[in-house]
């Protein structure tokens, strides 16, 4: 299908304040700055409409009682797409999840956000990692299918909506995650949705394949709840397949991926060069482009 061409949302911006400037032209002085538009938009930033779960009670184990915020509406602009959910592990169609992230070269927590099964403006677009977008849709915080509840009033902070593309830009830049910090759900909560760096992986156990879905368990020492182990996961490419084998006691001196979350957190590498191997030198933040 054809892609509509690309072009920023800001430019009929500067073509309306060209005439401005050309008239301001004349004269001994200098002609006097006009301020364009922000390029990334005016809407909100990842990182103003999320933040941190203060209707946590781990006493409520099948969440009845949480004090959720309602879903609201929300208009994020300037997010880089980070990553698309094209890999149908299960054969049911388990795809079309798109990843975001607010654009930086330096990302900070609570940056990212999952975009369920979004709508596109115009209907035809297609976008691929690296885009700056748009999302216009509803923020809720999803405790989970009503057959069973994450529990403890735990959530994935996820909008629906229709994105739109702004423009080209590089790929999102991950940040570093210290290992302990995905042990458990506050400390991991503010990097859902995020393209993350983890350094230091040794997978325990040999890995699970069910249904499709493949995934190993990340080593985080004792003390943690099973259900808080983090795992890597074959959400965005067939891992079991493509490699690099995750038996047990395989490390890696860093592994990338976005941190999603449904009954636990995981680790979604988008291709092999996400893995970095002792020795080996770090990946490009490209390494995965299309």
């Amino acid at each position: 299908m054809a892609r509509p061409p690309r072009t920023s949302s800001a430019l009929p911006l500067i073509a309306a304040a060209a005439p401005l400037l050309g008239a301001c032209g004349g004269g001994d002085g200098d002609a006097p700055a006009i301020p364009l538009a922000d390029e990334r938009g005016g809407g909100a930033r990842v990182a103003e409409i999320v933040g941190d779960a203060a209707w946590l009670d781990p006493e409520d184990e099948e969440s009845r009682r949480c004090a959720v915020p309602r879903a609201r509406r929300a208009h994020v602009t300037g997010a880089a797409l980070v990553a698309v959910d094209s890999f149908d592990e299960t054969g049911e169609g388990a795809r079309g999840n798109h990843y975001v992230q607010d654009s930086a070269d330096e990302p900070v927590p609570y940056s990212g956000m999952t975009i369920f099964q979004p709508a596109f403006d115009p209907p035809d677009l297609r976008l691929v990692p690296g885009d700056v977008v748009d999302v216009l849709g509803e923020l809720t915080e999803f405790l989970g299918p009503s057959a069973g509840r994450f529990g403890g009033c735990r959530t994935l902070p996820e909008l629906g909506g229709t994105m739109s593309f702004r423009f080209e830009d590089r790929p999102a830049v991950p940040i570093r995650v210290p290992l302990d910090d995905l042990g458990g759900y506050a400390s991991a909560r503010p990097y859902i949705g995020m393209l993350v760096r983890v350094e230091g992986v040794r997978i325990t156990g040999d890995p699970s394949s069910r249904d499709g879905r493949y995934a190993a368990s990340i080593d985080v020492g004792a003390g943690v709840r099973p259900a808080d182990v983090p795992r890597i996961s074959n959400e965005l490419y067939d891992l079991e397949r493509e490699g690099p084998p995750l038996a047990d006691g395989a490390s890696f001196r860093s592994v990338t991926g976005v941190l999603t979350y449904f009954y636990g957190f995981k680790i979604a590498p988008r291709c092999p060069a996400d893995f970095q191997l002792e020795g080996a030198p770090l990946p490009s933040d490209d390494a995965c482009a299309p």
